[in-house]
């Protein structure tokens, strides 16, 4: 096999020694070349009795508002007109937290009009304070909404894989890293989670018979093995329009793209070359679909339509190029790169033009996953010296590490909740 497959039977068949290497917030801001907007954040009042176990709600607001990609915090103690007018801060964001019976909080947000005081958006939640985040998250998106006339991703999650007590398990969490739930509890390494459609569930790689095989595990359920009909299966990709999966598997020796249904475990070739193919990623319209070849004698990212005809090479810059992931609005493609045997994280437009460098001189970079906004990227990287995960802008600025402790890698983004609406609605169609 030529060198990508080389790598990739060497992550799959070595010992689990071998992983140990590759699996609050710390921030690199960089130079941003996109616009942002200053929004102003004012404590919210509290009324007396609240113990804090987290953040308080404009601490929350203000780290979603510092993550987005959209704002720029202008920071005050109380309402400050003459501040918010000079750092051009037409909106600001406050509220009022009151102790409820039962350990519950009444948590009221709202966003005014700075010049005028003007109510634009007013929220009201009865939470307990485990939940007050996501409460936060929840007004921090229709505030976006409100203000931009496009949704936020304050309320979606990323799965990953950490080590736990010396194994990789697959976890989600919010998407700034709080609220981390443990999905797979197995004694044998898991990996390479993706989102089920919906976000019903996650579909993951496990070794627990000695071989990489997907299963799949809806969230209040049990997990299910995938294609069990194939010795070896791995690097899933789900359709975000019909819910199939595509994955690779190796057969005699060569590895092949798959097209399976989940639900009855019939799959199929999805397409017929000579050369490898791995890391399948669909377009935002699952027209086409991205993956990793050696067709060229070394690992490059090309592109098919969705029945596997219309081939194009995308990369040509550099010498190894692999996991390609589609910004949400289809006209660019983020992905790894190794550069003097240090792995960084391009992008660049479908017929590999504007190519653009996002991380450099900053240990390894990698497997790079679009926000569904398309304003963030998140990717794992050891700059800290152990891998975690972290967040930036798409132009690669503002970076921000989101996870602490331990070994996380291969971050997957969620879909947002009115896509699911959606696809719901096309499959009672």
């Amino acid at each position: 096999m030529k060198r990508l497959f080389v790598l990739l039977a060497f992550l799959v068949f070595s010992a689990p020694c071998v992983f140990a290497s590759i699996d609050t917030i710390a921030v690199d801001v960089g130079i941003s070349v996109f616009k942002t907007t200053p929004i102003g954040i004012v404590p919210f009042e509290e009324k007396p009795g609240i113990e804090w176990i987290e953040e308080r709600p404009h601490q929350i607001l203000t780290r979603d508002a510092n993550l987005s990609g959209r704002f720029d915090v202008v920071a005050s103690e109380k309402f400050n007109l003459a501040l918010f007018s000079r750092s051009h801060a037409d909106y600001y964001m406050t509220g009022k937290v009151s102790p409820l019976a039962d350990g519950l909080l009444k948590v009221e947000c709202f966003l005014y009009v700075s010049k005028s005081k003007t109510l634009r958006l007013g929220e009201s939640y009865t939470v307990k304070q485990k939940n007050l985040r996501r409460a936060v998250h929840d007004f921090f998106d229709k505030a976006t909404l409100c203000i931009t006339g496009e949704r936020g991703v304050a309320t979606t999650r990323l799965a990953f894989v950490s080590k736990i007590d010396g194994v990789k398990q697959v976890v989600i969490s919010d998407y700034d890293g709080f609220h981390r739930s443990q999905v797979t509890r197995d004694s044998t390494i898991s990996m390479m989670p993706v989102w089920m459609r919906g976000n019903a569930g996650l579909v993951y790689v496990n070794f627990k018979t000695r071989r990489p095989r997907l299963y799949a595990k809806k969230f209040g359920g049990a997990e299910y093995p995938l294609f069990a009909q194939f010795d070896q299966t791995y690097s899933p990709a789900v359709n975000p329009r019909t819910g199939e999966l595509l994955f690779s598997s190796t057969v005699d020796g060569k590895t092949d793209l798959y097209l399976g249904n989940m639900e009855t475990g019939k799959a199929r070739k999805f397409a017929y070359l000579k050369s490898n193919q791995t890391s399948p990623a669909w377009s935002p319209t699952a027209s086409e679909v991205l993956f990793t070849s050696d067709r060229g004698g070394s690992p490059q990212i090309f592109v098919m339509e969705k029945d596997g005809s219309d081939l194009r090479r995308v990369t040509f810059m550099g010498r190894y190029n692999e996991r390609a992931s589609w910004s949400p609005n289809g006209d660019r493609i983020v992905y790894t790169s190794m550069d003097n045997g240090k792995m960084n994280i391009y992008t660049c437009a479908l017929d590999g033009s504007d190519v653009t460098q996002l991380t450099n001189n900053a240990g390894n970079n990698e497997h790079p996953t679009w926000s569904p906004d398309g304003k963030l990227i998140a990717f794992s990287s050891n700059r800290s010296g152990s891998y975690q995960i972290y967040i930036m802008r798409s132009d690669g600025a503002n970076v921000t590490r989101i996870t602490q402790g331990g070994e996380n890698t291969a971050p997957t983004w969620s879909w947002f909740n009115e896509d699911i609406k959606q696809q719901k609605k096309e499959g009672n169609q």
